[in-house]
């Protein structure tokens, strides 16, 4: 079957500036929670993301933010596209789905100092529970009730992530840019 790519949904921004989701709340959520010594913060400012802190392996080695649940209509989509500003460190996107305490992960790189968009599919995105992979089905893009980054990359030290924009969409097309230097839009 060929889908023209007019009956495709526009893509939905669920944070940034342009967000058609105003009520995304964040929390952060550390290895603390287990003994560890990680720390990590956050601030959101005219719709960017500021994700920074420290990472210590000592006793744990991660540190992750997490939205608040939503009821969001993710059913049309395919892939989720993340405008980011890194320091060269390797994160985890997550994505939540109500009443399972496991989440589905997908890894992005980063470059230190450039601005990225990375699109993670949906389909590509396996499901863990506490840093253990699980075999499971991909994930149904209707089930997803939330999202989160988390570092967990073994490596001791700061990391400071800038996050403009999250939006979900469609696979993209030889016409779409993947990846930007530009900064917020």
């Amino acid at each position: 079957m060929v889908v023209s790519s007019s009956a495709l949904a526009e893509p939905m921004r669920i944070t940034g500036i342009d967000s058609v989701h105003g009520n995304v709340r964040w929390q952060v959520v550390n290895d603390t929670v287990m003994g560890g010594r990680s720390e990590s913060r956050f601030v959101y400012e005219n719709g960017l993301l500021q994700f920074s802190g420290r990472l210590n392996t000592n006793g744990g080695g991660f540190a992750s933010l997490r939205s608040n649940r939503q009821d969001w209509d993710l059913s049309e989509f395919s892939v989720v596209r993340l405008k980011v500003l890194g320091d060269g460190r390797r994160y985890r996107f997550r994505l939540y789905v109500d009443g399972d305490r496991a989440s589905y992960q997908s890894d992005f790189s980063t470059a230190v100092g450039q601005w990225l968009v990375v699109a993670l599919p949906i389909d590509e995105f396996y499901a863990s529970w506490r840093g253990r992979r699980l075999s499971r089905p991909p994930l149904a893009a209707s089930k997803i009730s939330g999202v989160g980054l988390i570092l967990a990359d073994g490596i001791d030290g700061t990391f400071d992530l800038a996050l403009d924009w999250i939006e979900f969409g469609h696979v993209l097309t030889a016409q779409q840019p993947e990846s930007s230097e530009e900064g917020p839009q």
